[in-house]
């Protein structure tokens, strides 16, 4: 029930054509932050960065794409909870699958790529793609209805994860920079933090869908 439940919003998903904009928007965040030659830590922390919103926006489409009467209709037959929780998982891979492609793009484009730094920076990544989707529960439905209010409070927290010393992100986009430094740091704290920041708002969304 849970593979077909995913399979079914994936689809959902891929009809509505709702992951077309932050995909496009992915894309030219990408192109604006590349200049030749560029270190591969710099460049890696920057696609972390820009995960952060793309990736909440597809996790708000995700949870929100169904009208109300169908997702009344899918609740009842495999449990409100369930299907919340396949919305997040659907989010969750689309998120990774963007964050694999900017790697593979970084990777390509940037200068001084070595097997550290692309570990390093692919972490950075995985640490972007989990906190935009936590931060995407948290903005979307049932969490917050009205889609306006979701928006605003996406773009508050995806800037304050980008800018604030204590956010994993940001500490996992300074610790694979490499223009003020020689050497990147793998981000395991950040990514465990991040995970359970993604894990908490999972848990929240679910416990608050009918």
């Amino acid at each position: 029930m849970t593979l077909a439940l995913t399979r079914c919003q994936l689809a959902l998903l891929l009809g509505s054509q709702r992951w077309l904009p932050p995909v496009l928007l992915y894309a030219i965040l990408l192109g604006a932050g590349w200049f030749g030659g560029q270190q591969l830590g710099d460049s890696l922390g920057w696609c972390a960065a820009m995960l952060v919103p793309v990736c909440g926006w597809i996790t708000r489409a995700a949870t929100g794409m169904e009208p109300p009467a169908a997702r009344t209709v899918l609740a009842a037959v495999a449990g409100p909870r369930q299907v919340q929780l396949a919305c997040l998982a659907v989010a969750l891979g689309f998120g990774a699958v963007l964050g694999a492609a900017g790697v593979t793009f970084e990777t390509a484009v940037s200068g001084g790529a070595t097997a550290r730094v692309l570990a390093d920076g692919a972490t950075a990544v995985l640490v972007g793609v989990l906190t935009g989707t936590a931060l995407g529960t948290l903005c979307g439905p049932p969490l917050v209805r009205r889609g306006g209010y979701g928006v605003l409070a996406l773009a508050a927290l995806s800037l304050a994860a980008m800018v604030a010393p204590v956010s994993p992100l940001n500490q996992a986009v300074r610790a694979v920079f490499t223009s003020t430094h020689a050497h990147t740091t793998l981000p395991t704290t950040p990514a465990a933090l991040a995970a359970l920041l993604l894990a908490a708002s999972a848990a929240l969304s679910a416990r608050a869908a009918r």
